[in-house]
């Protein structure tokens, strides 16, 4: 029994004197910067031992930008004079640095950020930062480098180089070229069309080129393309460059993002900056054969491109048009030709092409009165190729034995290459409802219903222990057994204490979460009242990426839906998966699709209804995600 005791006191004051060892700091890279700047602050967290440290909580953060956002972790060692001598210190440190751009000039203030680490919140100091109204422009560079008058010098190696004219493939008419061709590196934008319907499509590429070696990339701003439904096409993590030559100036050029593009209403639609800042070695000759000199570090962002977009015409508008531009066909189909009556059958509706699919709706079926639709889902994805598909797929139950017709379908949309309005038709379906075997599904009485016997009961116990020892006796037997009682009865402690802070810490970051739940229901509900309906979809959007990428345990960023439901609680993507897919697609039609088509669902009426589901899932969701469960699926 003392063991025990003196294990149990030694286990709680080791985990005291963990805690005591905790320092946790915040830092900056400097206090001073100019407009368009960027300032990386560093929340470091510093302990003896392992500890559980979680994902500080940003604070707002008023008059700046949160561009960029990384962790890094290090260990190291050192002799430190001790009560014994000299002796190692082990020293284990996290990192969670956040990249910031500040919104005005003046002195701003970067609030404390708060850590909670074993259990327990830490809060950093505020840190002042002076900006002032003129930025730097090209970025600071580290200390030893030289400055930009430097640099202009370094470049005129490349005058013989640049003076060159022809020999090199004609540019694209719509690509932007460097205005400056002395520049060590600029950002490209593509655009395929300028002239545009709303709702067609653009695709957009960023390119980066350069005329050196790159060490080192921080994307500073991703285009916002405020104006726009986006769809990614391909957005790199690595750099992989190929040769170009721009006007007789050999260039290397690597991909940085492709996006399609639709806007969302007719008038000018802008396509905003990438900016990136590089640290890039310069050749030591115009022609690159002698190697790379010194690095310098530039900041640079694409130009800005205007888009005009037409309305759709009202002239020859079919009535039945919801809003689909593009070049689309429609097809539909029921696997088989016979269905039990009674009995639910699947019919399929697809439609694929050109465009957005995304945004087309079911149309009017027309069904027989003999014929109930019992449930309609969806299903929708974009494809790198410029093609979407968008497939409904019904469960229809016929009420009645014989033989019905499932009539044609048509489907209108605008075709921006033909400039008029197109519509598509589906065959009729003939099908052959035939008397159900098994009678109704409804009179069927369940087998657990049925009188079945209840599952004999199982008696369990604890195996006997059973100690051979050579010395014998019963003294021996008797220590053998105590001393392995205890050791069970230890590990169970283990297991509790274990268990009990597990629970404790999620219940902290459960309450945290729903803290954070209210907070934006509460910016939403504001929203719905000055009828800004387009960023309330996008604040119930981020709501739920928010919520299930902590339950999922990766924060929600940049993860697409589907793959944080594989990572959530199996619970919580059975029950609620359907529900929050629905939701996020609701969210991003109020937030990117055109006005025509978002329909009854912008009134504030719809919008405090779709707001309270909201709420009724997410509380859900945190409740599906605790940690006591996610015990339990461990040990299953």
């Amino acid at each position: 029994m003392k063991f025990l005791v003196m294990l149990t006191w030694l286990l709680f004051s080791g985990v005291a004197s963990v805690r005591a060892a905790v320092t946790v700091q915040s830092t900056v890279d400097r206090n001073e910067l100019g407009l368009g700047d960027t300032v990386t602050l560093s929340v470091s967290v510093g302990s003896s031992e392992s500890v559980d440290v979680q994902e500080p909580r940003i604070p707002n953060i008023a008059g700046f930008d949160l561009v960029n956002s990384w962790n890094a972790s290090s260990t190291s060692s050192r002799l430190v004079q001790g009560n014994g001598g000299m002796q190692f210190e082990t020293v284990r440190r996290q990192d969670f640095n956040y990249m910031l751009t500040p919104q005005k000039a003046g002195t701003l203030t970067i609030p404390g950020f708060e850590v909670v680490v074993e259990g327990k919140t830490y809060t950093t100091k505020p840190i002042a930062i002076k900006v002032s109204p003129h930025g730097s422009g090209a970025g600071v560079n580290p200390p030893g480098l030289p400055q930009q008058d430097e640099m202009d010098e370094a470049e005129q190696l490349f005058d013989q180089l640049l003076r060159r004219q022809g020999g090199g493939a004609a540019p694209p008419k719509l690509r932007n070229l460097p205005r400056n061709p002395n520049e060590a590196f600029f950002i490209q934008c593509d655009v395929d069309k300028t002239d545009v319907y709303e709702g067609e499509q653009i695709v957009v590429n960023w390119y980066i080129y350069t005329r050196g070696n790159i060490i080192s990339l921080d994307r500073l701003k991703f285009p916002d393309l405020k104006g726009f439904w986006k769809e990614i096409i391909e957005e790199v993590p690595a750099l992989n460059f190929t040769q170009e030559v721009i006007n007789g100036i050999p260039y290397r050029r690597a991909l940085l993002a492709s996006h399609a593009l639709f806007p969302i209403k007719p008038g000018t639609a802008v396509i905003d900056e990438y900016k990136i800042k590089a640290q890039v070695q310069l050749p030591t000759s115009p022609f690159g054969s002698f190697g790379f000199g010194k690095a310098y570090t530039y900041q640079k962002a694409s130009e800005r491109i205007k888009i005009n977009v037409k309305p759709l015409p009202v002239e020859g508008k079919p009535s039945d048009f919801s809003g689909a531009v593009g070049q689309f066909d429609v097809r539909s189909s029921v696997e088989g030709n016979q269905f039990p009556v009674n009995q639910p059958f699947s019919f399929k509706v697809r439609f694929e092409g050109a465009g957005n699919a995304k945004l087309i709706e079911l149309p009017s079926l027309n069904l027989p009165k003999t014929v109930e639709v019992y449930d309609t889902k969806a299903d929708a994805k974009y494809f790198k190729n410029g093609k979407s598909y968008k497939e409904f797929q019904v469960l229809l139950i016929p009420r009645e034995e014989g033989e019905i017709d499932i009539p044609e379908m048509t489907f209108s949309m605008f075709d921006p290459q033909q400039r008029r309005y197109v519509t598509r038709k589906t065959d009729a379906i003939h099908v052959k409802i035939i008397p159900n075997p098994n009678g109704s599904l409804a009179g069927k009485a369940s087998p657990v219903g049925s009188g079945a016997s209840a599952p004999t009961e199982i008696k369990k116990r604890l195996p006997d222990i059973v100690v051979v020892s050579e010395a014998g006796g019963a003294g021996v037997y008797s220590v053998t057994k105590w001393t392995l009682w205890g050791l069970l009865y230890l590990a169970i402690a283990l297991i509790l204490v274990i268990k009990a802070r597990r629970e404790l810490a999620w219940g902290q970051r459960k309450r945290d979460l729903k803290a954070e739940l209210k907070k934006r229901l509460n910016k939403i509900d504001a929203l719905i009242e000055k009828n800004e309906w387009r960023t309330a979809g996008a604040e119930i959007a981020n709501a739920i990426y928010h919520i299930l990428g902590e339950a999922a345990g990766t924060g929600g960023a940049n993860v697409e839906i589907d793959k944080l439901l594989d990572l959530a609680p199996p619970s919580l993507r059975r029950e609620l998966g359907d529900d929050l897919k629905k939701i996020i697609e609701q969210g991003q039609v109020l937030s990117f699709a055109p006005e025509a088509l978002v329909g009854r669902y912008k009134e504030k009426a719809e919008l405090k209804k779709f707001r309270q589901q909201v709420e009724k899932i997410l509380l859900r969701a945190l409740s599906l995600s605790e940690g006591v469960e996610e015990t339990t699926r461990d040990v299953t």
